[in-house]
């Protein structure tokens, strides 16, 4: 690395011909060296620098953090002071345990927390390259108990809620189940029986597959009535 020079941050977006990088740097996916020896960008996505590595994940599928979002996360790592959230994203989430004078403002059961718990968490700041901070000390958010999780593209999000709620209330409704979606595209449900999970996993894909044509409401209520009644 002594003798590269990196000329944008690591998990930086950049577009298409953007420079990144000169030097001897190994080159992975989605980069290219132009005749000059300019290590470019071939796809828009984020900057992936991990050594002498360098590369590109496109964006498509890929979950980027707002400030305000509402994200289903999975503990990953737990350390002396801070709580590593798996967000399903090239950034990781990180939770502060509270320490000294914060713990009297907090509900510190909340924190009580192990490898594997599935957290409903909001994203409290992000500077939009590494630092990506989550919090659960608000109402209704924590640890989700019991369930399971799904996943969609998370740009599919706003198609799986529906303008007003429309599309969660069917699949609620239809499948007498229980649901929370997320922005980062992963969804926590509780159901009845087997039947209506494996019910619902296939309406989402008919939402991800779909999701461009009109009339999706509909169709969706249609085959989950006939699924739910074989």
């Amino acid at each position: 690395m002594s003798e590269s020079i990196i000329l944008v941050k690591n998990k930086e977006i950049v577009v298409p011909g953007q420079p990144l990088a000169k030097g001897k740097l190994n080159l992975g996916k989605d980069v290219y060296r132009d005749k000059f020896g300019i290590i470019r960008a071939k796809k828009l996505g984020l900057v992936d620098v991990k050594e002498d590595n360098i590369s590109i994940v496109p964006l498509s599928g890929v979950y980027i953090p707002r400030e305000g979002d509402i994200t289903i996360g999975i503990i990953s790592k737990i350390t002396g002071s801070t709580i590593i959230v798996d967000i399903r994203s090239p950034y990781q989430g990180a939770i502060p345990i509270p320490r000294g004078r914060a713990v009297e403002r907090v509900n510190m059961r909340k924190y009580k927390l192990k490898l594997g718990d599935v957290l409903l968490a909001k994203v409290k700041a992000f500077d939009g390259s590494s630092s990506l901070l989550l919090t659960i000390d608000m109402e209704g958010l924590g640890k989700l108990e019991g369930g399971y999780l799904l996943e969609v593209d998370p740009a599919k999000v706003p198609r799986v809620i529906g303008k007003r709620q429309s599309m969660l209330s069917i699949l609620r409704d239809k499948t007498r189940s229980e649901l929370i979606v997320s922005n980062n595209g992963r969804i926590w449900v509780k159901t009845p029986s087997l039947k209506e999970l494996l019910v619902l996993e296939k309406a989402l894909r008919k939402i991800e597959n779909e999701s461009h044509i009109s009339g999706l409401s509909d169709r969706t209520s249609s085959f989950l009535s006939q699924e739910l009644s074989n």
